[in-house]
């Protein structure tokens, strides 16, 4: 039995210490958001891969890693985060991310020749390593956070730690460069490391979730419970493949750029940045969106966002001036469905949740997305790996290239998506279950 429920100790809270809490948890995000975002936005690592001698496909996989890990590990691991405790599961996961870091920044000193898979094997150790850190996170936020906070809190915080690494990044891309050398790439990674330990400094400052501790965790009953709770399996089957169309769409432009474009370094990573500025006009608008529209037209706006994005990156051929504008506008907007789509997830799995189940069905609902965004982005890998498509072909008298063809895939999927928005309770939101077998 639970001691207490969580958003009643919310309810309960002095205002003073939950404010403190809300921004102890914001700092949180702060501190570790630089390194998932180089590891996501995978400007930083791929150039890095790059100069170490890794190719496309290589490059492509450093970006399905994250989503391949939550796959896998997400449900087991809500299991071990229960039996652990909160404390120690992203204690433990902070500081192996750190030390992830600081191999990739040494990988060229000491392996030589084969530093680009080091780099590979960092990069997926962080990544494996990010999810007891969220599996802790959100079960931590019931402790200060009332429902009727979430919405705001999702939106300030997701501002502000774009805020910082739009900066950092676009900062970057000016040190950098168009041409940087490998070693200042490494002592960016290494500083990195560094600043991700605030996140464990700033966790430590949170109240912790009594209700998540040394519990025999009954993993098998948990997962039941999710599994039988019909509109959360549709939300998340939409969102699998959702995410299946979208999710290698940011890092094949990225791979596009530099090898279809011939963009430079610096080039970009300012146009990486437009990414995260688009995540943050999303967070501004968000909540009244959310507000004004309800959440039904909410999510058919931002699923056509994106296949208005998808349909402008099949258009861009090599050898126009403007190229990079149109690139940048379309990772804009990118960036702007993303931010609606994470708002959209964060909302809706916390409102599909059963109580007393939160920690399974978000892990069901992530795990999910994850293998939508795994299967996305490791089948452009293996696409690009196999080199089976023609690097450049003709549609009637338009010069088209490997990458156009690869986008048009993505497009195909999104448009399919749309007819399992039908699974979504905000679109169908009474279901009439009759089954007589």
């Amino acid at each position: 039995g639970h001691t207490m429920n969580s958003a009643a100790g919310a309810e309960n809270m002095s205002d003073k210490s939950r404010r403190r809490s809300i921004r102890y948890a914001i700092g949180s995000t702060i501190f570790g958001c630089v390194a998932e975002q180089i590891v996501d936005s995978n400007t930083l690592i791929i150039l890095y891969l790059v100069a170490l001698g890794g190719n496309e496909s290589f490059s492509m996989l450093s970006s399905c890693l994250s989503s391949i890990s939550v796959f896998l590990l997400m449900i087991p691991l809500a299991g071990f985060a229960t039996r652990v405790g909160l404390r120690l599961c992203y204690s433990l996961s902070v500081t192996t991310q750190c030390a992830a870091f600081l191999l990739m920044a040494g990988a060229p000193i000491f392996a030589g020749e084969y530093a680009r898979y080091v780099v590979i094997v960092g990069c997926l150790i962080y990544n494996l390593m990010r999810l007891p850190y969220s599996v802790a996170w959100y079960p931590m936020l019931d402790v200060f956070l009332r429902p009727e906070d979430r919405g705001k809190f999702f939106g300030i915080m997701r501002f502000s730690y774009n805020g910082l690494n739009m900066c950092l990044i676009f900062l970057l891309g000016l040190l950098m460069g168009e041409n940087p050398p490998i070693w200042v790439m490494q002592v960016i990674i290494a500083a990195i490391a560094l600043i991700n330990f605030g996140r464990k400094v700033c966790m430590d400052q949170m109240p912790d979730n009594p209700e998540v501790r040394g519990q025999h965790y009954d993993l098998k009953a948990a997962l039941t419970i999710s599994v039988r709770n019909a509109p959360l399996v549709g939300f998340s089957v939409y969102q699998c493949v959702f995410y299946m169309a979208t999710a290698p769409v940011a890092p094949l432009a990225v791979i596009y750029m530099k090898n279809g474009l011939d963009f430079g370094v610096s080039t970009m990573m300012i146009i990486t940045t437009l990414l995260i500025g688009g995540q943050m006009t999303s967070y501004t608008l968000v909540a009244y969106l959310m507000r004004k529209m309800g959440i039904k037209w909410y999510q058919f706006m931002m699923h056509t966002l994106y296949v208005l994005v998808i349909l402008g990156f099949c258009m861009i051929v090599p050898g126009n001036s403007w190229n990079p504008y149109f690139v940048g506008a379309l990772i804009y907007f990118a960036g702007m469905g993303n931010g609606f789509c994470l708002c959209l997830n964060s909302t809706e799995m916390m409102a599909l949740a059963r109580p007393g189940n939160k920690v399974m069905a978000m892990a069901f609902c992530s795990t999910l997305t994850s293998f939508g965004t795994a299967c996305g982005r490791f089948g452009v890998t293996l696409i690009l790996a196999a080199g089976i498509l023609a690097a450049d072909w003709k549609f009637g008298s338009i010069p088209l290239t490997s990458y156009n063809f690869l986008f048009m895939v993505s497009l195909a999927v999104v448009l399919f998506a749309y007819v399992l928005m039908l699974l979504c309770p905000s679109v169908v939101p009474k279901h009439e279950d009759y089954y007589n077998p």
